[in-house]
């Protein structure tokens, strides 16, 4: 008996014959991050689970920033933005050629747990 092997991702065209919508309307989605998705070579791949949340509403609720929207939020440069996240001081994904910025990574940042706590010589050296 030959049975299909279980799929645990999709395509955006299989996400776009489902919802009934353009490829380009399922490409904007992933890009405002309605969903989860990821980057396999130069093809998306939503997985089966973040599709069933999306369509149960449960989709994605965690909001995320382009580059121009964090460095407005934090009323740098976007160059000052861009840099802040290639050095790892705010938490960011790369997909294809742009940075997605979790909003919690943001308060994480604002809120200083970006940064190590002071070591006891520093704590005397401010006294």
């Amino acid at each position: 008996m030959d049975s299909e092997p279980q799929r645990y991702v999709l395509t955006v065209d299989e996400v776009a014959e489902r919802l009934r919508i353009h490829r380009n309307t399922v490409l904007d989605m992933i890009h405002e991050g309605a969903f989860r998705a990821r980057l396999a070579g130069r093809s998306w791949r939503i997985p089966v689970a973040a599709f069933g949340e999306f369509l149960a509403g449960r989709d994605n609720p965690e909001k995320v920033l382009s580059m121009d929207e964090l460095a407005a939020a934090l009323a740098v440069h976007r160059n000052t933005a861009t840099a802040m996240v290639q050095a790892g001081t705010i938490r960011a994904v790369r997909t294809g050629r742009t940075w997605k910025i979790p909003l919690s990574a943001l308060d994480e940042y604002l809120a200083g747990r970006d940064n190590p706590e002071p070591t006891a010589k520093e704590d005397a050296d401010e006294s």
